[in-house]
């Protein structure tokens, strides 16, 4: 079982993308090594913080793209529609570093997850 990041240090991560005044809505743990954290604004725009062990290959997808988890017991099922991927700020406090990452996506996490964020829609959990 995957560590859960604490909300305090998700807080941190999205601001670390330039997110703010979002409400913590669930997690779901989706794979072995993946985890799904979502969130809504007070508009009911919907994001998705993916956290995984490696998250290599996401930063070359066109958007939309969409996304489906099925990994069967005891993992949740869950699929959406990415619609943006966010890129940290250059002052970003939680980017992950040590790894090559142009686009600026990935952050990383005090349990070692790399983390992207993306707004979606078609959020089935």
């Amino acid at each position: 079982m995957m560590n859960k990041i604490e909300q305090e240090e998700l807080a941190e991560i999205l601001n670390s993308y330039g997110i703010e005044g979002v409400l913590y809505d669930d997690a779901k743990q989706i794979t072995p090594d993946s985890m799904i954290y979502i969130f809504s604004d007070k508009d009911g725009a919907k994001y998705v913080l993916l956290a995984a062990d490696y998250l290599g290959g996401y930063e070359e997808f066109e958007m939309p793209y969409d996304f489906e988890f099925d990994d069967g017991f005891p993992y949740s099922q869950a699929s959406f529609r990415a619609v943006k991927v966010f890129s940290y700020k250059e002052d970003a406090k939680k980017k992950a570093d040590g790894y090559i990452d142009d686009k600026h996506y990935w952050t990383k996490a005090s349990t070692g997850d790399v983390c992207m964020l993306f707004a979606v829609d078609e959020l089935k959990v």
